[in-house]
């Protein structure tokens, strides 16, 4: 009997194939035990702004595509009833009741999501200058909501929010990382270590938003086949093949949202050209 992609990304099992699970208790598990011993050969996080740079100046391709990248994001929020729930495409993350915190992936695990990339084209290109990334989504929270204390199960993964959308007063929307207070300033980076505990809450009315990307740490041997097996694991399961999936909005493409406002104000200047111009001509 085949597995339904509604099945994948359910609590307990985590599917490898249709037909193939493994209990997603012991391997979350060992994965965090993993997490500890790798833990002493990450860098030493987490770092917010100048911090950030400093340890990863390949990051400064987004401050490099700021304006741009808010140019995508108004679009994308222009659309936000479309944008999914985080439970809504991976029913595991369930850390928010409701649909107030909508994700809206660009790349998971390595594959291009390409229906949503088209929305946002320059923030698509900013990521393909960071080597080594594998996931990256947009993170909207709206106000009010509070994230869970959790832990992710990625050991060897850095963590980078590059905030876009804070509140007025932002230090009222904050997240807690292994006991260190971070709130988030638009444009100033914050690196962390997914596998230690974080939670958030956003104690404002207003939305926040940051773009969360995902990439490897360089690790040493023997501890990178660990990291390597488990990506490539990861990547070619039937989770991530769901998520992939259920990620892809039915958003149009910002360019050919751009070119069919071009040709509507042009047509409209057009036709409301100054009455007796062509017999001026």
């Amino acid at each position: 009997m085949e597995v339904d992609n509604s099945n994948a990304g359910q609590k307990g099992r985590f599917y490898l194939t249709k037909r193939i699970w493994v209990p997603q208790e012991p391997i979350e598990k060992f994965n965090l035990k993993m997490s500890d011993v790798i833990l002493r050969r990450m860098p030493k996080l987490p770092l917010g702004g100048e911090d950030a740079i400093k340890a990863f100046p390949v990051l400064t391709e987004l401050n490099k595509a700021h304006d741009k990248i808010k140019a995508d994001l108004e679009y994308l929020l222009s659309h936000h009833e479309a944008i999914p729930a985080l439970h809504e495409v991976h029913p595991r993350d369930l850390y928010v009741a409701g649909r107030a915190w909508r994700t809206f992936v660009l790349k998971i695990w390595g594959h291009e999501i390409k229906e949503n990339s088209a929305v946002v084209p320059d923030t698509y290109a900013a990521i393909s200058k960071i080597p080594g990334v594998h996931t990256a989504l947009f993170s909207i929270l709206a106000g009010g909501a509070e994230i869970e204390p959790h832990r992710g199960s990625a050991a060897g993964v850095i963590r980078f929010h590059y905030p876009l959308i804070v509140p007025k007063e932002p230090e009222k929307c904050w997240i807690e990382i292994g006991g260190h207070h971070f709130f988030w300033k638009e444009g100033e980076p914050l690196v962390f270590d997914d596998t230690r505990e974080h939670w958030v809450k956003n104690q404002t009315e207003e939305t926040r938003v940051v773009l969360i990307i995902d990439f490897n740490a360089d690790m040493p041997f023997p501890v990178n086949i660990f990291t390597t097996l488990r990506y490539n694991l990861i990547r070619h399961s039937r989770e991530v093949k769901a998520v992939h999936e259920r990620a892809a909005i039915g958003v149009p493409p910002r360019n050919q949202a751009l070119e069919r406002a071009d040709g509507l104000i042009s047509g409209a200047r057009h036709m409301t050209a100054p009455a007796g111009a062509n017999q001026r001509r």
